[in-house]
């Protein structure tokens, strides 16, 4: 005779909480890619849409929130202004406290890699594949605007009139106008700062900017998985000469590009 055999009680429990864990890690990617950001502070209230993380300190902040502390540290390297400086003006513009601030600052001015992420649905309206004079779609001309008014002059690349049809790997946005390239050269902490404060202002402004991908120093950061948050970026190095392999990787250069 066949026994079937119960499981215990604490067994069904746990079988119970897995299974509303991961029936609620379901809605909320469903909540974001339906409704939009914002949607999952909405519905999990005490949650954020972004993060700065340094240390083990994590600052919430609202999509709102990270762009205008984004502002702040672009304007504060405009001004070449010192990191306490820095600090309290982020303080003060989101009325956080000190230990608080000193977090978002360090995101903000680069000073902390990879530190700020935020969570964006990724869908937007499609695109119209006209490009600019300078070989850009809509989107991305008016990232490049944003990038000069808030960080000043750049040197930016990846775009030429008329579109490029060489240099970018297979697939590239880069090849339909949709992506540009700052550049960071030579490779210094200085520069590695200046490159991340962009990096996360991008993330912090997906949304507004209709940013789909942002790459740099190794790093990847994409709309449509950004519950992810800032992952690794290991592009075909092999046989490469370091300097590359340097190029591949995106360390002297921070990618953005947008929805199509």
């Amino acid at each position: 005779m066949s026994r079937v055999q119960r499981s215990s009680p604490a067994r069904r429990a746990a079988s119970v909480v897995a299974g509303v864990l991961a029936l609620a890690v379901l809605v909320v990617g469903a909540v974001a890619l339906v409704a939009g950001p914002g949607s999952v502070t909405g519905l999990f209230p005490g949650t954020s849409d972004c993060t700065a993380t340094r240390g083990g300190t994590e600052v919430g902040l609202s999509t709102a929130e990270a762009e205008r502390a984004t502002r702040v540290g672009a304007r504060s390297l405009r001004l070449d202004l010192p990191l306490r400086t820095t600090t309290a003006a982020v303080g003060g513009e989101l009325r956080l406290a000190d230990d608080e601030a000193a977090v978002v600052a360090a995101a903000v001015r680069g000073r902390a890699r990879h530190a700020l992420t935020c969570v964006h649905a990724g869908r937007v309206a499609e695109e119209p594949d006209g490009l600019d004079a300078r070989g850009l779609t809509a989107r991305a001309a008016t990232v490049r605007t944003d990038l000069v008014d808030a960080f000043g002059r750049q040197a930016l690349g990846g775009y030429a009139p008329g579109g490029v049809t060489t240099g970018h790997m297979p697939g590239s946005a880069h090849y339909e106008g949709r992506a540009i390239d700052v550049f960071y050269r030579p490779v210094t902490p200085a520069a590695k700062a200046r490159g991340w404060a962009t990096a996360h202002y991008l993330v912090a402004h997906a949304e507004r900017l209709d940013v789909a991908t942002v790459i740099y120093d190794g790093r990847i950061w994409t709309a449509r998985r950004s519950l992810q948050g800032w992952r690794d970026y290991p592009p075909d190095t092999s046989g490469r000469s370091a300097e590359v392999a340097a190029v591949l990787e995106h360390r002297d250069h921070v990618h953005v590009d947008v929805a199509d």
